[in-house]
């Protein structure tokens, strides 16, 4: 499989990092991994990397900052991908510090858990949906633009 080899090789890399503490080759590695797959384990196994390994939270921040926009903007029906991220940024912040202020943005953008129930073949089904707030302001904006395209249309 080929996850397994690059499990297998991403460890091979940790295990034989120089003296110097020099991680760029495992970094390096994850970058390529991310340009074949963008799923949402190997964003969090990067990030938790940089945490726990490399020591660098700061580089961290920034790959879980990446992974945040890429399931936002590229990926927007993944929303439990995105939950996933923003759970495991939220541990790593409070792990570094539990009322920082970068846990707090974190806090901010966690998503409120809605059931919503939906209509199938042989009666309804009931799920649970995420509502994001930064998805809210957006579609506040885009409905008083739609307000205004009717008005003009009318007028």
């Amino acid at each position: 499989m080929p996850e397994g080899v690059w499990k297998a090789y991403i460890d091979f890399e940790i295990e034989n990092v120089d003296s110097s503490g020099n991680y760029a080759r495992v970094g390096a590695l994850y970058e390529r991994l991310l340009e074949i797959t963008q799923h949402v384990k190997v964003w969090i196994s990067y990030a938790q990397f940089e945490h726990e390994q490399a020591k660098d939270s700061k580089n961290s921040r920034a790959i879980f900052t990446r992974a945040y926009a890429h399931f936002k903007d590229i990926e927007p029906d993944l929303k439990e991908e995105r939950v996933m991220i923003l759970e495991n940024w939220l541990e790593m912040e409070v792990s570094v510090s539990a009322n920082s202020a970068e846990s707090q943005s974190v806090r901010a953008k966690l998503p409120k858990r809605v059931k919503k129930r939906r209509e199938i073949s042989d009666g309804w089904e009931e799920y649970y949906d995420y509502i994001f707030p930064d998805d809210q302001a957006e579609t506040k904006n885009i409905k008083i633009l739609q307000m205004a395209h009717q008005w003009k249309e009318k007028a």
